[in-house]
């Protein structure tokens, strides 16, 4: 069975660059535990550091995640909502810069321990750039590598997964598609470097999802999962399943096969939505696209696909959904 978990600010107050105040009401701390937990699969809290996690509330989350009995997932640290990261983080030509970056993250190493938590999730959007011949394309990837190596050899006990994505808030980020987060992970050899394949973030870079699951199980490097949907032309953090579908089940498919054990946390922003209902939805969903792929009989999948026969796999998901 796979293990889901919800970014506690899903299930809040949601604001876009329009509405900066948001939709609804902001939301307690507990009131958002409230929330999750009225949603029933959910076994885990991821945090965004900074927004309900840090140093003041780090106790009473600690206190949290016992007494509703959740595991906590993964830490985001902020490495993109303050001005300091306006041009990178580990990027940054300010050495200063770059090392308040390193900084942060093993900050958020502390409160991962506080809180029993194994894994930082490094989504570092302002590390890329907006023109040309604006970045040192050279130095600036030898310093995000030396960043992310730093981390890995100050905190062995944890892991660090690196987020992609290929735009937003910069024009182009320099850590944008599986691809390049994987020669990170591979040209550092440090065990405790992997992945974050974001759904959303991969549908976006163009990518076939179920093939960057793949890529990175394949060289054990996938070390957590963000689920979502959009038109893939922008990062819209919808409810997963709202557009997708077949893509989803052979998504699911693959994590069946290759024995995916980590969490998959929902990561959506409702804007208009409730959002404690819209959540609740992705996590529907993808306890849906579970069962589909468990009824997936795997030797006539494997003949299909050592077939390469794409009107043999489209008969099946038509059976498979509708009989």
């Amino acid at each position: 069975m796979l293990k889901f978990s919800v970014i506690l600010g899903n299930v809040g107050q949601c604001s876009d660059r329009y509405m900066t105040g948001g939709y609804g009401r902001p939301y307690e701390i507990e009131e958002l535990f409230d929330r999750v937990a009225s949603i029933e699969g959910v076994s885990g809290i991821e945090f965004v550091e900074n927004w309900q996690l840090n140093d003041k509330t780090v106790n009473k989350v600690a206190d949290f995640l016992k007494s509703y009995n959740y595991k906590a997932v993964a830490i985001i640290p902020d490495h993109f909502g303050t001005p300091i990261w306006g041009k990178g983080a580990f990027t940054n030509p300010d050495a200063k810069v770059r090392k308040a970056a390193v900084d942060k993250t093993m900050h958020c190493v502390d409160l991962a321990r506080a809180i029993g938590c194994d894994t930082i999730s490094i989504w570092n959007g302002q590390d890329g750039y907006d023109y040309p011949l604006q970045a040192d394309y050279m130095n600036a990837h030898k310093w995000m590598a030396e960043g992310f190596a730093e981390c890995c050899d100050r905190a062995p006990d944890i892991r660090f997964s690196l987020e992609y994505k290929p735009k937003e808030p910069r024009v182009h980020s320099f850590l944008a598609n599986v691809w390049t987060a994987l020669a990170y992970c591979l040209e550092s050899g440090r065990e405790n470097m992997g992945i974050t394949i974001d759904v959303g973030h991969s549908l976006e870079a163009y990518e076939d999802v179920a093939e960057a699951v793949c890529t990175a199980m394949a060289r054990g490097k996938m070390f957590h999962f963000h689920m979502n949907d959009n038109w893939r032309g922008w990062d819209d953090d919808m409810i997963a399943g709202s557009v997708r579908t077949i893509e989803y089940i052979e998504m699911f498919y693959y994590l069946r096969k290759y024995d995916y054990k980590n969490f998959i946390s929902t990561d959506q922003y409702p804007y208009r939505e409730d959002s404690r209902d819209a959540v609740e939805q992705t996590v529907k969903w993808m306890q849906a696209f579970e069962k589909a792929a468990q009824r997936i009989d795997m030797d006539r999948m494997q003949k299909i696909l050592d077939a390469n026969d794409a009107v043999a796999s489209t008969a099946y998901m038509r059976e498979l959904l509708f009989g």
